[in-house]
């Protein structure tokens, strides 16, 4: 008997398969969006600090990547820890003294 490709139920669990996947994608590119905002992260900084390219962070956050997710959220995270540790720590650790703007006497 002839191969007469895959049965219906098989391209039912294919497509149900995938539209779980995207759902997944979806919910990770919205917390990605999410902590990135909180975090008052640029695009730009979250690719600096993750090893991406912008556009790479742009498709993420799209769920438009074409690439390895755990790979890319693993990078990403890494720099939200980063991120925290060598720009907010710092930060709210500073004096008003070191964030204000002294005049100049001429």
């Amino acid at each position: 008997m002839p191969w007469s490709g895959p049965t219906a139920d098989t391209l039912k669990a294919i497509r149900e398969a995938s539209f779980e996947e995207e759902g997944r994608h979806a919910d990770l590119a919205q917390q990605i969006y999410d902590i990135r905002n909180k975090l008052h992260m640029t695009r730009d900084d979250l690719a600096e600090f993750s090893g991406l390219t912008p556009e790479t962070i742009e498709d993420i956050e799209e769920s438009d990547y074409d690439g390895d997710w755990e790979e890319a959220v693993a990078s990403i995270n890494r720099a939200f820890r980063v991120w925290v540790s060598d720009v907010i720590v710092p930060v709210a650790r500073m004096k008003p003294d070191d964030y204000s703007v002294k005049t100049v006497n001429a």
